[in-house]
């Protein structure tokens, strides 16, 4: 079943962004952040390694993983990226708008979409808030994101036991895409991603406009967009984003390399611990060294 992209709820919802004022900062043992003892670690949709500052560009590659669709009822995400803004700046206030390219895979069945849809519509209102009021927005989208869960869980229970049939079969698709949140995301419909796929991506701001590349070195194709903005870019993120509140499909870890914020490496700067509170596991980043990190 493939979902529709551009303008649509699904779309809108798929890559809503945890914005970070409504991130639950927690203190978790070494053995569960994989890290040094005592991480702060943010709790939202994203896993990964976001730093504050004023930034010009942020470049990471990553091997796309194979995906494992486990909960049938469920929607469920994988979806390395890079991006600059999204998360609290310095001065503790959210900087939008985030411009991110990256790779969705997506596990979707019939059955997930359905017990999902009237927590995507609440979740697509945080959207058209996220200017105006961002701790409005993320009081929003945790509403949408746990009626979504408790529909979904109710869908993979009855899927479980095959009361919906083939309804309940996942289909898994891989995209590649960009997105200027809080607008929707958009697919790079013309090209393809495959699982072992070495991609890059890189977002630069160069004053006036955001230049979004979105780099498969495997397949020997590129894709780049340019969004004009004048507001400068106070965040820098690499991380793995799952939907808000569901279960993680099953897949391979991911390695972040060659990771350059501004030519430096990553552990150049005092980098905040993401992680994401799945029904199923909690996704944490693993230590950095140097320019590189891993998710898994």
């Amino acid at each position: 079943m493939k979902l529709s992209t551009g303008n649509s709820v699904l779309s809108r919802c798929f890559m809503a962004v945890t914005l970070a004022v409504s991130a639950a900062s927690v203190v978790v043992n070494a053995v569960d952040a994989a890290a040094e003892s005592n991480v702060r670690l943010y709790v939202g949709n994203w896993a990964g390694y976001v730093v504050q500052g004023d930034f010009r560009e942020v470049s990471a590659t990553w091997v796309q993983p194979e995906v494992d669709c486990r909960n049938p009822g469920v929607l469920q995400r994988v979806v390395p990226w890079v991006g600059l803004n999204g998360a609290a700046g310095l001065d503790g206030s959210v900087a939008l708008p985030l411009m991110q390219t990256g790779v969705e895979s997506l596990c979707a069945s019939d059955a997930a979409v359905y017990a999902a849809l009237p927590g995507l519509q609440v979740e697509s209102m945080a959207a058209g808030v996220a200017y105006a009021d961002p701790h409005l927005a993320g009081t929003v989208m945790n509403m949408g994101a746990k009626l979504s869960d408790a529909l979904g869980a109710a869908a993979d229970g009855l899927c479980s036991i095959g009361l919906f049939g083939g309804f309940c079969r996942p289909d898994k698709q891989v995209d590649g895409w960009w997105e200027t949140y809080p607008d929707p995301q958009v697919s790079y419909d013309d090209v393809v991603v495959r699982a072992g796929d070495t991609m890059r991506s890189v977002v630069s701001w160069d004053g006036r406009r955001y230049i979004m590349t979105l780099e498969n070195r495997t397949a020997n194709w590129a894709r780049t967009t340019v969004a004009a903005s004048t507001v400068p870019a106070r965040t820098a993120e690499i991380v793995v984003e799952g939907h808000l509140d569901a279960a993680l499909p099953g897949f391979e870890p991911i390695t972040f390399t060659n990771i350059s914020i501004d030519g430096q490496p990553l552990s150049a700067y005092d980098a905040q611990a993401y992680g994401i509170a799945a029904t199923n596991r909690l996704l944490v980043p693993g230590p950095v060294a140097g320019a590189s990190f891993t998710i898994g």
